[in-house]
């Protein structure tokens, strides 16, 4: 992420409800998501919309940075790729994955994806935790295929990533392709945008909630090992299983 993260929440005028279990938010996605379009982003602290790369403090201009960022990583990236990507849509979903900063903002079909993502690791100064929910259209959706260039759309759009690589399909991948309006507005939040703000929902996930829907969700397999699919994640999941996070107490666990 950035090098230096706000901790100014997110100002909106989106739907939001306070969700503090596993079973309130089945409830919640059982009532008011039953449409096959709804996305879903998990995010540890109520932060705004916007990509990655709108919160580096880059070299130079943006537009100029990401190119040659992206260009570097095509250069420099092939030989540890087990497939080649044929586009520059494919380039920025894999070097996103990969934790390199873009103009895309990661969201996935798989809504307990999601929550994990939420309350994989204590909170940070014990806000709440954030799932978003996306109701989608058919006229969000980017056509990669048509050739549109990923740096010049002219708003906002969503995009599906071909599954070319292993973390993309166990995340069931998607993501949202920002618009860049010049130095002056920068990336403009998705709820703030006026073409979204109205689809959006956000759900709120108390700190205290954390450890127990963490570990609901670790029994039910969402868990770093499965969600990364390769050997970053399993370590990962292999430590959580053997050692407490600061929110965790042994006691409760144990009982």
């Amino acid at each position: 992420m950035a090098n230096k993260r706000s901790a100014v929440p997110a100002v909106s005028s989106v739907r939001e409800s306070t969700i503090s279990s596993i079973a309130a938010y089945a409830a919640y996605l059982e009532k008011k998501c039953d449409a096959d379009d709804v996305l879903f982003r998990g995010q540890p602290e109520d932060l705004p919309l916007r990509p990655r790369i709108a919160r580096l403090r880059l070299r130079t201009d943006l537009e100029n940075s990401e190119r040659r960022m992206l260009q570097d990583f095509k250069l420099q990236a092939l030989p540890l790729l087990r497939m080649q990507p044929s586009s520059d849509w494919d380039w920025l979903a894999v070097a996103q994955h990969h934790g390199m900063a873009t103009r895309l903002l990661d969201w996935t079909a798989n809504p307990m994806a999601a929550l994990w993502f939420a309350v994989e690791k204590p909170a940070n100064n014990g806000g709440p935790g954030v799932v978003w929910i996306f109701d989608t259209e058919n006229a969000d959706y980017a056509k990669p295929e048509n050739d549109e260039d990923p740096f010049s759309g002219n708003r906002t759009r969503l995009f599906r990533p071909r599954h070319i690589t292993q973390r993309i399909i166990a995340q069931s991948g998607w993501f949202t392709v920002h618009k860049y309006l010049g130095k002056d507005k920068g990336f403009i939040p998705l709820e703030r945008n006026k073409l979204y703000k109205r689809r959006l929902t956000k759900l709120l996930i108390p700190a205290p909630n954390f450890p127990a829907i963490r570990r609901e969700l670790d029994r039910l397999g969402f868990n770093a090992a499965n969600l990364f699919a390769d050997l970053d994640g399993l370590c990962r999941h292999i430590q959580s299983r053997h050692s407490f996070e600061r929110d965790e107490v042994p006691a409760d666990i144990e009982a």
